[in-house]
């Protein structure tokens, strides 16, 4: 089973900066939440995205796993090329009662960590084994990926864009999820939306939609 497990606002801690803990953060970047990464070194891609605000680094030499306890985690990922101390890791997050994952030992993890294809940062599609192949999630992502941005255009994208923006200016005016679902389906099988969205025109459309809503009934 495939969660999209909610992280926004909450923290998430990344032990380990090199290729696998960069591969944790490039999947994190999208989730709207506060990324730490801890490590005693980091490669420049990792820096980068600490000089631009987007994580937080902390350089730290690690042989234990003390420090989890002086934060307070959603989700701790472990991907050092220490298995010990990523087992370490793992069983301090769990004792803290948080998510734990390692990258190299999904039987000690509670989820595994899909390959995951992103279509201008709106859309997530996973490919998972279940921890089976990591090797082979990533083959089939490779293949998926070019067929997936095909189907999925801009007009799909936009349609995502304006469903988020509709559902909550719906939630202020109509009281019941029934009314509000068959609300959102009207915008979604609105013809004149549909051309608006079509010819680039999201302002329009977002237009469109509140005029919808002042009639409703």
């Amino acid at each position: 089973m495939i969660v999209d497990l909610n992280l926004k606002g909450k923290l998430v801690i990344v032990v380990g900066a090199g290729e696998e803990g960069l591969k944790k953060v490039n999947s994190l970047l999208t989730q709207d939440c506060k990324i730490l990464v801890i490590s005693d070194s980091a490669n420049t891609q990792i820096q980068r995205f600490a000089k631009e605000g987007k994580i937080e680094f902390k350089k730290m030499k690690l042989d234990n796993a003390d420090f989890v306890s002086e934060y307070d985690p959603i989700l701790v990922m472990a991907a050092t090329d220490d298995r010990a101390l990523n087992r370490k890791i793992v069983d301090e997050a769990k004792k803290m009662r948080c998510y734990a994952y390692a990258a190299d030992d999904p039987d000690v993890s509670d989820f595994a960590h899909p390959s995951v294809i992103n279509i201008q940062d709106t859309v997530q599609i996973a490919i998972s084994t279940g921890g089976r192949s990591p090797a082979m999630a990533r083959r089939i992502k490779l293949k998926a990926e070019k067929l997936f941005s095909e189907i999925i255009d801009k007009e799909d994208i936009y349609q995502i864009k304006l469903q988020k923006m509709a559902r909550e200016a719906a939630k202020q005016k109509i009281p019941t999820v029934l009314e509000r679902k068959k609300f959102l389906y009207s915008v979604l099988n609105n013809n004149k939306i549909k051309q608006l969205l079509k010819d680039d025109d999201l302002p329009s459309a977002q237009s469109e939609v509140m005029k919808i809503l002042g009639k409703w009934k």
